[in-house]
């Protein structure tokens, strides 16, 4: 591949855009991406006619409006380029019309009872701001899914709207303090995913992970991370061949592959692309897992995204950085040499301080599935508690600039390096137990699980973010002591919510105690922040700053509810059945193997053995019984919000079994083992060669 040359080939982005355009229609179609107009009828059969000759030059033969519906996945529905006239001749066609608009069936999507499954019309609409693409035969355009009354069917439309929101204030906002004026800020979004790679013939050997994602039975294997051998390590060749592949395939569709390696877990990876604005980056992310999964495919792979696939070692997220930057190219969240400068980089810290602090259950539930549950907390990613590390030069630097006394000894770095006489450093520390980290020009939000679509967090971010931006833009509007009113302003914000600044071990039980101490709230689990969306200042904050209706979060927080019951009910119907007939088969196996040896020859040990494994085995299929006669019991329950805390206690059960399956692992002999165990599944990509 010619990268210069051939790098964004298959995307319809500027480059393409420029060159199959007559320019007065470029400039047509840029001004409606700067909102300076509305794209017109004509304008849209133009572009549509340039677009269908650029794809089918690249080998497309079909369209398809390309969206995320709120079960947080992409979907899309193919149609031919092919069409024919009233004389049966055959044409080649795709209108304006078609280019805009599109009509998938809106009940069969998940709409939390805005749509009866009789009332089947929705619409998808081109997001003319992200660039169209080419992947195999089809042409992707993006798009936002709405109801045939227009309520909110998926998860582009409410990012587009909170960009939008927060964009606004933070453009009047900045040309408070600035002398040459901007006419745009835009939020800028780096996504790091985290996945999994095994070998394909293992993950059809294990139901669980085809069904359900990720191992419900497991124990741990007799080598994992401990060493942190494989973090960072050299690829395995197979894995080297597997990131050429996809490097090529992003390539091709703009999307700059910037970091790759090994993750801390055998066979966990990474990969991060470069910072794009915020839906351009949710829509290229989804693009990556994609290509994740079928570029493993073509190596004999299997792409696991799911938070937790296996139990015992790290588990996998998408780090979340965040930021926001001018038409100028201005980073907010940077300080500066004038003191306009530096105050209006204090404003913008304390509005993220503000915001996270008076809406850490939105910034939880939005971030948070079932699987992300079993990674939060643990060695591998922040806890559940809400928190922001600035570092205590930065908290000193915010509150120098405010006039409020701080209290730091100050430290110095003290980097030698041979034979370098130019060592640059950063001005804080690194904190990865911290939820919300800040980074010198961004903040990472770390608490994403590595499945999930990440438009929801970044549409939680703007809202609140653009909230606290408002706020003080309507304070100082009208200030003829701007400084002086903006220090005030964040005085007041960092006395009153300095309580979500946190420096030390997210990890630590001192810090669960301290957080509890302070006020702050510890939602431990899923089910836990799901009913936290209908506190009345997160439906006010979402409502008021025209994000959702207030419908549209009712129906949110019923899709929340059915996601969890899904899933626990998935799960659960695959543990019993691999219980039954694969566990249970194998220590019968076992009981026999070993009970036709004690016929010829006694022997005390095996004897004791035999005898602990017919009291598990009675046990395990007892408690099995259990489960599926609890997950029987559960169908007569028709309030949800109960119905979710039954399986959610149902999976506890599941849990409690599943330990004491893992522990009965290495009693069984591999000859009657039926599944792969994690130490097969781990070795078989041979990190060695």
């Amino acid at each position: 591949m010619d990268f210069k040359n051939d790098f964004g080939v298959k995307t319809f982005g500027k480059k393409n855009m420029k060159k199959y355009l007559p320019e007065a229609f470029y400039i047509k179609w840029k001004n409606s991406v700067r909102k300076k107009s509305l794209l017109d009828k004509e304008t849209a059969d133009v572009i549509a006619a340039s677009m269908k000759e650029w794809a089918i030059a690249n080998g497309a033969k079909y369209f398809c409006h390309w969206f995320q519906p709120l079960n947080g996945l992409s979907a899309k529905k193919l149609e031919s380029f092919l069409d024919r006239r009233y004389s049966n001749e055959v044409i080649i066609k795709f209108s304006g019309k078609e280019l805009i608009k599109s009509e998938p069936d809106a009940s069969s999507f998940p709409s939390g009872g805005m749509r009866s499954t009789f009332e089947a019309r929705g619409y998808t609409y081109w997001d003319l701001t992200s660039n169209t693409f080419i992947i195999d035969e089809t042409l992707y355009i993006p798009s936002i899914f709405v109801s045939f009354n227009g309520q909110t069917l998926d998860k582009k439309g409410p990012l587009l709207r909170s960009m939008d929101f927060v964009g606004e204030y933070a453009t009047k906002l900045v040309n408070l303090f600035s002398k040459n004026k901007i006419y745009r800020v835009r939020v800028k979004v780096g996504l790091e995913q985290e996945f999994f790679l095994i070998d394909k013939e293992m993950f059809y050997q294990r139901r669980d992970l085809v069904n359900a994602g990720r191992t419900l039975i497991g124990a741990s294997p007799i080598k994992a991370q401990e060493f942190s051998d494989y973090y960072y390590g050299l690829f395995p060749q197979r894995v080297e061949q597997f990131y050429k592949d996809l490097n090529i395939e992003l390539e091709k569709l703009g999307i700059y592959p910037k970091t790759e390696h090994n993750e801390v877990a055998p066979c966990q990876f990474e990969i991060a692309v470069l910072f794009e604005n915020a839906n351009i980056a949710v829509d290229n992310n989804l693009i990556v897992m994609q290509i994740l999964k079928s570029v493993a495919k073509k190596n004999d792979l299997e792409c696991l995204l799911n938070e937790k696939p296996f139990n015992h070692v790290n588990g996998s997220g998408k780090h979340n950085n965040w930021s926001i930057v001018t038409n100028n190219g201005i980073n907010c969240l940077e300080s500066g040499k004038t003191e306009l400068e530096q105050v209006r980089y204090l404003l913008f810290m304390c509005a993220i301080i503000e915001s996270c602090d008076k809406y850490p259950e939105l910034l939880r539930l939005f971030s948070s599935c079932p699987g992300n549950d079993y990674r939060l907390g643990a060695d591998e990613a922040p806890p559940a508690i809400i928190s922001i590390f600035l570092g205590k030069p930065i908290e000193k630097e915010l509150y120098n600039i405010a006039g409020l006394e701080y209290e730091l000894e100050d430290t110095k770095q003290n980097i030698v390096i041979n034979n370098l006489g130019y060592t640059p450093f950063d001005n804080s520390d690194r904190n990865r137990t911290s939820p919300f980290a800040y980074t010198g020009n961004k903040f990472e939000f770390r608490m994403l699980g590595s499945s999930m679509n990440a438009s929801d967090v970044n549409t939680i971010l703007n809202t609140s973010i653009g909230d606290s931006l408002k706020n003080m833009y309507e304070k100082l509007k009208d200030s003829s002591c701007l400084i002086n009113d903006a220090k005030t302003i964040a005085k007041e914000i960092l006395t009153k919510h300095s309580r979500i600044l946190f420096s030390g071990d997210g990890y630590s039980k001192e810090w669960i105690d301290e957080a509890e101490r302070r006020g702050l709230p510890n939602i431990r689990t899923f089910i836990e922040a799901i009913p936290t969306l209908l506190f009345e200042k997160n439906i006010a904050l979402l409502e008021n700053n025209g994000i959702y209706k207030k419908e549209e979060i009712i129906a949110l927080h019923d899709i929340f509810l059915e996601n969890a019951i899904n899933t626990f009910n998935l799960e659960i119907k695959t543990f019993v059945s691999i219980v039954d007939r694969e566990i249970v088969p194998s220590i019968m196996d076992e009981i026999n193997d070993i009970s036709t040896f004690l016929l010829n020859v006694e022997n005390k040990v095996l004897r004791n053995k035999l005898d602990l494994l017919s009291n598990k085995l009675e046990f395990i299929l007892e408690e099995n019984i259990k489960i599926k006669e609890g997950r029987n019991k559960l169908n007569n329950i028709n309030d949800k919000i109960e119905l979710s805390y039954q399986y959610f206690l149902l999976n506890k059960n599941m849990i409690n079994l599943r330990n004491e399956i893992d522990e009965l692992e290495s009693y069984i002999s591999l000859k009657n083992t039926r599944l792969p165990n994690y130490e097969m599944i781990f070795s078989r990509l041979d990190y060695r060669k």
